[in-house]
């Protein structure tokens, strides 16, 4: 018996060898290509134990090692927003009453939603390949010697034998993992979601720092929002299966500081395993501790009148036409927008700090590209010099009641900062000439080329409420404001584009095809702008290529 085990061993052995068993490097002796792969199991078609009536194909089940069943990833989002009631009714009793007004929020019904998440099952094996490799661990190394001739200290020459190892060639057994979707085995995972109200022993009018219009705790402001996304697996960039599932609530810009806490329905040994055609159910109860710094929200939408018609949100210039006439509309002069914010974020401010809020609008206009949009200028506007009062403050429509028009004028004066047709000049020349002259001086009128499509963006800063991002200018006695954090160049909240929202309103329009404002200097400058950036580009490739 034994005697036939050995000659079964070499048959194999025989069999495996290659046909050139040796190997001929350039200038090197030949040295003998190994077989170390060894077949410890048979190739066959392998039933999955994991995926019911899923077969394994033979050419991928040599020395198979183990099989399992991982869940694929997938999620729900949510979009939570703030409750909708007759603020104005709400802010006259908080007036009479406040424990009477508390009582009115904490009636509302918690926000509360369920769902499902379906997923994919894949089935994950692994097995070993007899392959030719080239690797000094597996196989070993050999020596390459090469003679060359190198300067000696005197200035003559000598032959000098020089040698390193390099990695021999084997057969070697290399581990392969394979992945097949599991036909019929996909899972389900059902899920609900529930806020909790704050303790009104703890949290009512006489407590410290409370405020009237967080009475529940996760009350939202108007305009704010946040995006509440609900995952079957924790997010991975170096896994996207998993044999258990890992149920997560993630809130992206959250506006409070939250507890979660999750709940497994009838919980067995397997539940939340990746399993053939699994399901599941978990519960999350979101807690709220604390309001925390978040960025500004953005209440504005398109204008509407009182009787809910819509409002042209753009006011146009006439201008001289490139055929002689003038154009009834030769570019937008004011962009408008409503805020339904403004009274309620007001009552907040009161409530939680002693300095002036003020909204601080930011209007950009986006051109086209080869790139997509492009930002081409951008402006920025204070409260107080925009604000209009509409009819909608008298509408019979109680959520509108406390609405107002905005109306925001794109060119006022030179200024580039407040004149959206007038752009800086290209920072090689704007940066020396900020020593001695203004912005004013250090811009040229920018207008818009015919026939093109242009976008408006509006995005809203609230300065001096401390929910939200403070730039360092509004707050510079923070830490990361000082001199010795550079102004708050390290700290992200501190960039406008984080301290100003998310979300914009977008106005789209067409310029007039038969209005052309543009001149020569504005071509000029267009062209140093491209310049400057090809320049350092140039530079670099040429630097590249020199030998």
């Amino acid at each position: 018996m034994a005697i036939k085990k050995h000659l079964l061993y070499a048959a194999l052995l025989a069999i495996l060898f290659p046909s050139k068993p040796y190997a001929f490097l350039g200038g090197s002796e030949p040295y003998f290509i190994a077989n170390y792969c060894f077949q410890r199991s048979a190739s066959y078609d392998r039933p999955s134990w994991s995926c019911p009536g899923q077969i394994i194909p033979s050419y991928k089940t040599r020395n198979f090692r183990f099989e399992e069943l991982k869940c694929s990833g997938n999620n729900n989002t949510h979009v939570r927003l703030p409750e909708s009631f007759d603020e104005e009714a709400w802010l006259d009793l908080k007036n009479i009453s406040r424990h009477e007004a508390a009582d009115i929020l904490r009636q509302q019904p918690s926000p509360a939603w369920s769902g499902e998440i379906h997923y994919q099952t894949y089935i994950h094996w692994e097995w070993e390949d007899c392959r030719l490799v080239t690797d000094a661990f597996i196989c070993g190394t050999y020596e390459v010697c090469e003679e060359r001739v190198v300067p000696t200290e005197h200035g003559g020459t000598q032959h000098v034998n020089q040698c390193h190892l390099e990695p021999k060639s084997c057969y070697a057994d290399i581990t392969v993992h394979e992945n097949q979707y599991c036909t019929g085995g996909d899972g389900q995972l059902d899920f609900d979601v529930e806020f909790l109200k704050k303790n009104a022993d703890h949290w009512n009018p006489g407590s410290p720092n409370y405020v009237d219009r967080l009475a529940n705790g996760y009350d939202l402001l108007p305009g704010e929002e946040e995006a509440i996304t609900i995952s079957n697996l924790k997010s991975s960039w170096w896994e996207s299966h998993s044999t258990e599932l890992t149920p997560t609530l993630i809130i992206e810009d959250p506006k409070n500081e939250y507890n979660l806490r999750q709940f497994i329905h009838n919980q067995q040994s397997d539940s939340l395993s990746c399993r053939f055609q699994g399901h599941d159910k978990v519960s999350f109860t979101v807690d709220t501790q604390r309001r925390i710094a978040s960025q500004s929200p953005n209440a504005f939408s398109l204008p509407k009148a009182f009787d809910n018609e819509d409002i042209d949100p753009l006011v146009w210039q006439s201008a001289p036409g490139m055929n002689g006439s003038r154009e009834e509309k030769g570019y937008p002069l004011i962009m408008r927008a409503q805020d339904f914010s403004a009274a309620a974020l007001s009552e907040v401010s009161e409530d939680v700090t002693e300095k002036l809020k003020n909204i601080i609008v930011r209007v950009q206009l986006y051109e086209p590209s080869i790139f997509g949009e492009r930002l081409k200028a951008t402006i920025y506007i204070d409260e107080a010099k925009a604000i209009q009062q509409t009819l909608n403050a008298i509408s019979s429509d109680q959520k509108i009641r406390r609405s107002t028009l905005w109306e925001f004028k794109l060119k006022n004066g030179n200024n580039p900062n407040k004149n959206i047709y007038r752009s800086y000049l290209p920072s090689l020349f704007y940066y020396p000439g900020k020593i001695f002259l203004s912005d004013e001086a250090l811009s040229y009128e920018d207008n818009l080329a015919p026939d093109t499509e242009y976008t408006l963006k509006l995005t809203v800063y609230q300065k001096n409420l401390p929910f939200y991002h403070q730039s360092c200018e509004s707050d510079p006695d923070a830490w990361d404001c000082k001199w010795y954090t550079l102004w708050g160049l390290f700290s992200s909240s501190r960039h406008e584009d984080n301290y100003f929202s998310r979300k914009s309103l977008d106005v789209r329009f067409r310029s007039n095809p038969n209005v052309d404002l543009r001149t020569w200097s504005s071509s000029f400058w267009h062209f140093v702008s491209y310049a400057q950036l090809a320049i350092p580009v140039g530079a670099v490739a040429l630097f590249l290529l020199m030998p």
